[in-house]
């Protein structure tokens, strides 16, 4: 089974350097979207790195963006799931197997998305997107107390709530 380190390490890396050889769209539109978002980082990482940004509307930043949160939520869910299969402590075990679920239930409302997006059911898409939101959220939230979250788990939790944030932003900009 490959480890799941290595397929995002490989994924940043080759977006990293495709991206200093091309133009992506429209900086002043993506830093208005971004300037909105609360993790500016991911935004930029979403908008700019990503080598389909070269000419895309506002409908291509949103598949862009779509498709990175649900490589991201496949990502988490197969992290939690090796994080589970290492656990010792009941407690960490209770924790990654909630966290799972989320990342399933975020996974599988982001899947709804792109049908959303061709008919243009910007409600739908902000109904499934605010809810996917709150799922990695509610893992974190799991480790409020001892035994703490994993780093990598956090990390992953962040970027892909950042992912998301970018959806519900450009979602308000595609309603006009």
């Amino acid at each position: 089974m490959a480890h799941p380190y290595n397929f995002a390490t490989i994924l940043i890396v080759s977006l990293l350097s495709i991206s200093f050889t091309l133009t992506s769209v429209k900086a002043d539109l993506i830093d208005e979207i971004c300037s909105k978002t609360e993790n500016k980082e991911v935004c930029y990482y979403a908008l700019k790195e990503d080598p389909r940004s070269k000419g895309a509307n506002l409908e291509g930043l949103m598949t862009i963006t779509i498709d990175l949160s649900q490589k991201n939520a496949t990502f988490t869910c197969n992290l939690v799931s090796m994080l589970l299969k290492k656990a010792i402590d009941p407690k960490l075990t209770m924790r990654y197997a909630s966290c799972l679920k989320n990342f399933n239930d975020a996974n599988n409302n982001l899947e709804k998305l792109p049908d959303l997006l061709k008919s243009k059911d910007y409600y739908g898409m902000h109904t499934n997107a605010s809810a996917a939101i709150r799922d990695p959220f509610t893992c974190d939230n799991s480790f409020l107390e001892p035994p703490v979250e994993a780093p990598e788990l956090k990390d992953a939790s962040d970027k892909l709530r950042g992912l998301i944030d970018v959806i519900l932003i450009l979602i308000n900009f595609l309603q006009g």
